[in-house]
């Protein structure tokens, strides 16, 4: 199966609205680079692929299996299976944790029990399985396994490289790789920035051994998560990447500037999102994807890369995660409208948490019901 998502399609032409603002924050210090003076503060946004395309040709929505997934009572299960078959197809698994155990545990002794349910799952289903390879086994990290903000260390970033290659033996259908996520143990404390040097450098090891492998794998990064804030006075380090639904943090746009610059190739860009801000603004459901269209446009200005949105989310109010169908539907909507080709739902299943999920919980007996949800998923499913 070959998913639109490996190929660039044409950039949608945008016509931006450009104002000048300052960049220090009140009693900061400036920001750390030179940006431009010019932000993004409102999108609108003609495509060059007709106005007769649906919205699964122009932004493939997909799934992540998290810790909960398809994995209760048998009559939950087959019914949450049967809308898997209707959704996506992408679907995505990380390697170790959200649901997998640790595939080394040991140097060299590989355990892939559960790794291998969730692909046989994908099979089952008809998706198009997608690995995120992150998290790494303790020994490599210097810490427990499941210290999930740790990455691996340096002396330790050949043998990740090398567990990405046997997890790519082992599902030799796999043909996307997203290398890590959220840049989960790459700050750098005494720079108080992204250790954007430290994650390249793993990355191309990975990206390297992947495509000496195999040289039709797909593999992106960097997986970073956006920052913003809707006070400029509250940062550190605005960027001019603003408009009414914030600003990003400066920090983030430096790390996926020098991961384009440095990284020894790419075939996708992926990162992730909130429509809330840092500092407590939550936009109403009709302005959840401003957000997610002015950084989308960013990102296309940046590289000529497919732009996959590995996580995104939508908060109503600060009392929890609970968001709408409206919402979801508006930063969706907002990503394709930047230019985005891919957006991965996280967690499909309900688990309690509170965030949007498309079917029921399948360990409660009638579960795998569907939501409200799973009409706004459906309609970017790419039959």
């Amino acid at each position: 199966m070959t998913s639109s998502a490996a190929r660039r399609r044409p950039r949608a032409r945008l016509v931006v609205l450009l104002v000048t603002v300052g960049l220090a924050g009140a009693g900061l210090s400036p920001a750390s680079g030179a940006v431009s003076s010019e932000a993004v503060t409102s999108e609108a946004v003609t495509s060059e692929e007709g106005a007769g395309a649906t919205a699964a040709e122009t932004l493939e929505v997909g799934v992540t299996h998290t810790q909960q997934s398809v994995d209760g009572q048998a009559e939950s299960r087959a019914r949450a299976e049967e809308i898997l078959t209707t959704v996506g197809p992408l679907q995505n698994q990380h390697l170790m944790g959200w649901g997998t155990e640790n595939p080394e545990p040991e140097p060299g002794v590989y355990d892939w029990a559960s790794m291998d349910e969730r692909m046989d799952l994908i099979e089952r289903t008809g998706g198009e399985a997608v690995i995120t390879l992150c998290s790494a086994p303790g020994w490599m990290k210097g810490t427990d396994d499941w210290d999930m903000d740790a990455a691996p260390t340096p002396e330790h970033y050949d043998d990740f490289a090398d567990l990405a290659v046997e997890t790519a033996r082992r599902y030799p259908q796999v043909r996307y790789f997203q290398v890590w996520n959220e840049f989960k143990g790459f700050w750098d404390d005494e720079r108080n920035r992204w250790d954007h040097e430290g994650y390249t450098e793993l990355y191309n090891l990975v990206y390297e051994r992947l495509k000496a492998h195999d040289p039709d794998l797909m593999i992106g990064g960097p997986y970073v998560s956006f920052n913003v804030y809707r006070d400029q006075d509250q940062m550190s380090h605005p960027s001019s990447l603003t408009g009414d639904w914030g600003t990003v943090d400066q920090r983030d746009l430096d790390a996926v500037d020098y991961w384009l610059e440095h990284s020894v190739g790419a075939d996708f860009l992926t990162v992730d999102g909130w429509a809330s801000t840092n500092d407590g603004y939550h936009p109403p459901a009709d302005r959840a994807g401003d957000m997610f269209r002015a950084v989308s446009a960013w990102l296309g200005g940046r590289a000529d890369l497919p732009i996959w949105w590995a996580e995104f989310y939508a908060p109503l109010s600060a009392d929890g995660p609970e968001s709408s169908p409206a919402a979801i539907r508006s930063v969706l909507d907002g990503m394709r409208d930047g230019g985005a080709d891919v957006a991965l739902w996280w967690g499909p299943e309900c688990d309690g948490s509170g965030f949007p999920c498309v079917w029921t919980s399948t360990r409660q007996a009638g579960g795998g019901e569907p939501t409200d949800y799973l009409p706004v998923l459906r309609d970017f499913a790419r039959p």
